[in-house]
């Protein structure tokens, strides 16, 4: 038999669940233009829906620099808090293209997503990330973002500006994609983190999944 670490968990929810849940719970729509006392009970119950997906210890790192965006979960709790009671009902995140590492055992699994965010708002900069002192008009953002899964929550996510709007374009595939700048610093920090190749991935284009209707 395979050793303890090497042990598959069949309960255990991969980077690309814990995506996926967190992403479902982002979409919830709560509007931000009725009385705080109907409003805040709908925050809470997207925020808890939200944080499940996330570990004790989750941080959120630029990936240029390795600095901390946000330390700790209670300043990530403040961050989201923010987001969902202000950004109102037409806050969208949308995963234009994954890749996706999987592993065996309790190593960890990695998404790689390339994401649009609209009608994000968020804290003024410099100010507590809860909003009290102010929020930022709502705007467009274009991230990639790889997430870290471990033990069944993920612990870790890398953000870079998704400054080529890669995510956006239709016909930049996996061949396309593997070749940019943005891939490759990406593929750097994973082999970092797995202390080798970053292994083989499953690509996923959403752009070429039909919509109904």
């Amino acid at each position: 038999p395979p050793p303890a670490e090497e042990e598959d968990d069949p309960m255990r929810q991969n980077a690309v669940m814990l995506c996926n849940g967190a992403m479902e719970a982002y979409n919830m729509p709560v509007a931000n233009n009725i009385p705080g006392e109907k409003r805040l009970p709908l925050v809470k119950e997207k925020l808890d829906s939200f944080m499940k997906n996330f570990g004790k210890e989750v941080q959120i790192l630029d990936l240029k620099s390795g600095g901390a965006v946000i330390k700790e979960r209670k300043t990530f709790n403040m961050r989201y808090s923010c987001v969902f009671r202000e950004s109102g009902a037409k806050l969208k995140g949308t995963v234009h293209k994954r890749f996706y590492f999987d592993a065996r055992g309790k190593k960890p699994t990695y998404c790689l997503d390339f994401e649009t965010h609209d009608s994000l708002v968020t804290a003024m900069a410099g100010t507590p990330p809860d909003g009290k002192l102010g929020c930022r008009d709502p705007r467009t953002e274009h991230l990639a973002v790889l997430y870290e899964e471990l033990g069944g929550k993920i612990v870790r996510m890398w953000l870079r500006p998704d400054t080529e709007k890669l995510g956006l374009d239709p016909t930049a595939g996996e061949d396309v994609l593997t070749r940019t700048d943005t891939y490759k610093a990406f593929e750097t920090k994973i082999k970092e983190l797995k202390g080798g190749p970053a292994g083989e991935f499953i690509f996923h284009n959403y752009h070429d999944t039909p919509t109904v209707g």
